[in-house]
């Protein structure tokens, strides 16, 4: 396995089995000692050394330019094992109270930088010594980084599910850092304040025939645009549940975007007017390999909402619905992304771009089709089965696509459809034959 495998690998790993708590949740934390320290907001990176070469590695491939401060030391560092360091790379500002996210992006495009330092957390591969606790994990780290400007190690203080309210306290209420990472040699935990934000709702799904199952939220945009950041499946009660129907059925509207819930259902979309407050336990900007967070941007056109391009957005993560907001308006004033600015989140280019518009690109096109009918005593029947060539591969989306669409009168649920990406001809004629096979038998008609 490569070294950029396994910064993935582990960046991966430490994403989805870390556990987001709030201080009202200390109660969850385990018995026994813990290891606390401050959470950095920068980017997740890998110090990795070995005898050939020296480098600060990110999960998207790309490193720090040598000519920055912390590069030149990089090559400075005397190590004689083969060794990968996890830890966050963040720039230091004198006029901040604390790190920026935003700040190490803004460092990483600057060939001379001298504001970005290194923070190691943990020891990913390679330690020759038999490190069986996390401390002494982080006392091998820092005799590795000792005497470095742009290197050290996390502050790490031992304590106690009993202490660790005093701490966050301390670090977080006092010295304003964003957040306090917890842990045991078992479990990681990051304990942070929820994050309050009034969102456009523009889209739902339903639990039941009058009830809500999930929202699709938005920020509001300049120019009445507003931009997906994630969905809330977690409403409260049903009368709640069927209060949103109320309200949102009502504004139900058409588009010729396609969004699906995480069990398959599609968003009836709606017209971006009502406004809700929610609570993310966190927010994330980018992916587990680096890579930026898109979601699609739209805003209305003819009483539909139109989709304008995919555009750096966020996740919000573990969600839930505080209160339908009927003193708030779906207006960049109470929905926009100053919110999270306020939160510390800082995101470059959140803005649409109307020579990315996918009203403006040029149209898909259908490369293959075969519809074939029925007719029983249930009613009719009808089968589609495409393949589009997008046109639009330049701008992230796939160059082909195939399209299932299943009729039935009678079924309970009438219609059913399958949509898969594919960027290769041969491969999307294959699935379209497979779906042939499987769904075409006696008595269809080809039309």
């Amino acid at each position: 396995m490569s070294k950029l495998q396994t910064v993935k690998q582990y960046k991966s790993h430490i994403a989805s089995s870390y556990k987001l708590i709030t201080p009202e949740q200390a109660s969850e934390l385990p018995k026994g000692k813990l290891f606390a320290s401050k959470k950095y907001d920068g980017l997740f990176c890998c110090l990795t050394l070995d005898s050939k070469e020296k480098k600060l590695l990110l999960p998207n491939g790309s490193t720090v330019p040598k000519d920055a401060a912390i590069g030149k030391e990089l090559q400075k560092i005397q190590c004689d094992e083969e060794i990968i360091i996890a830890g966050e790379l963040y720039a230091l500002s004198k006029d901040a109270k604390r790190e920026r996210y935003s700040d190490v992006h803004a460092a990483l495009s600057k060939t001379n930088d001298d504001k970005m330092h290194f923070a190691a957390f943990d020891i990913v591969q390679g330690a020759t010594e038999n490190l069986d606790s996390y401390p002494k994990k982080i006392d091998h780290i820092a005799k590795i980084l000792q005497g470095l400007t742009y290197f050290h190690s996390v502050e790490v203080k031992e304590t106690d599910a009993s202490k660790v309210l005093n701490l966050f306290d301390d670090i977080v209420g006092e010295q304003q850092n964003e957040g306090l990472v917890i842990r045991n040699d078992r479990r990681v935990y990051k304990m942070k304040q929820n994050i309050d934000l009034d969102l456009v709702v523009v889209g739902y799904t339903l639990q039941q025939k009058d009830a809500v199952r999930s929202i699709a939220l938005a920020i509001a945009l300049p120019g009445g645009q507003f931009l997906h950041v994630g969905s809330v499946g977690t409403l409260g009660s049903q009368e709640i549940r069927k209060k949103l129907f109320s309200q949102l059925s009502r504004l139900a509207c058409p588009s010729p975007y396609r969004m699906s819930a995480s069990d398959g259902s599609l968003y009836q979309f709606a017209l971006p007017q009502l406004v809700v407050s929610v609570s993310a336990k966190d927010v994330q900007n980018e992916r587990h390999d680096g890579s930026p967070i898109t979601r699609m941007a739209f805003a209305i056109n003819a009483d539909q909402l139109e989709p304008l391009h995919l555009t750096p957005s966020v996740s919000i993560l573990h969600a839930s619905l505080n209160e339908i907001r009927g003193d708030k308006k779906a207006t960049e004033e109470d929905c926009g992304v100053q919110q999270l600015e306020r939160a510390g989140f800082f995101i470059k280019d959140m803005k649409t771009d109307s020579k990315k518009q996918i009203s403006a690109m040029q149209p898909s096109v259908i490369s293959e089709k075969q519809v074939y009918v029925k007719t029983s005593k249930d009613g009719k029947a009808v089968k589609k089965f495409i393949i589009l060539k997008t046109h639009k591969e330049d701008h992230g989306y796939p160059k082909y696509v195939f399209y299932f669409f299943d009729m039935s009168e009678k079924r309970k649920t009438p219609i059913q459809r399958d949509v898969r990406p594919f960027n290769d001809l041969k491969l999307a004629q294959k699935i379209l034959k497979d779906y042939l096979d499987k769904n075409i038998k006696k008595g269809w008609e080809k039309i």
